[in-house]
């Protein structure tokens, strides 16, 4: 699609793309040196750490972020190889296989246990991670990181709420606190609430 262009428009996709590519991978480089320090290495491996220390922390980290980055990069380019995008496939997988059903459930449904949580977690755990270790033993169509991912979504919403309706439901007077956040008093403006009151 891009051979027919004329140069200076190619030079605007490459430019876009790339600035789009450096921007996420600044998010996440800060995202991710920003929670290691703050909420592991802090308090836990560096008991007493001044806002000095947490600074350079932060920034060495950045550095080891963007040379891990680097070398993921160049080892694809020289082997051809596309495991960047099979590696966002099986972490997007997982994520949203074990984290989408505790959510919703866990936002709108009074009776979601812990126990439904936790079996939604260790499926999509264990599914994707067989998908890394023995893929050819997979189903065709479960074979590819995105299908087996969107299997454990479809899953998760199957497992929470049939885990928890056999499992010890949470207390009472706690889930009534929790959920008693819907019954608040807002007030907004006429124009956020157009619609209610026709």
């Amino acid at each position: 699609m891009l051979s027919d262009l004329p140069a200076i428009l190619i030079a605007v996709v490459v430019i876009l793309v790339l600035s789009a590519s450096m921007s996420t991978l600044s998010s996440l480089v800060l995202a991710s040196s920003s929670t290691l320090t703050l909420d592991f290495i802090k308090g836990n491996v560096i008991k007493n750490m001044d806002e000095k220390k947490q600074v350079l922390w932060m920034k060495g980290l950045i550095v080891v972020f963007i040379a891990i980055s680097v070398a993921l990069a160049i080892v694809q380019y020289k082997s051809s190889v596309n495991f960047i995008a099979q590696m966002m496939g099986i972490s997007w997988g997982a994520l949203a296989g074990a984290f989408l059903a505790p959510y919703l459930y866990g936002l709108y449904w009074r009776k979601t246990t812990k126990a439904g949580c936790w079996v939604s977690f260790i499926f999509s755990t264990v599914v994707m991670m067989a998908n890394v270790l023995v893929r050819p033993s997979f189903p065709a169509l479960l074979q590819s990181p995105i299908n087996a991912g969107a299997f454990c979504m479809v899953a998760g919403l199957v497992l929470v709420p049939l885990v928890s309706l056999f499992t010890r439901k949470p207390d009472a007077k706690h889930i009534e606190y929790v959920f008693s956040c819907y019954d608040r008093k807002v007030t907004v403006t006429a124009k956020e609430s157009i619609g209610e009151n026709r």
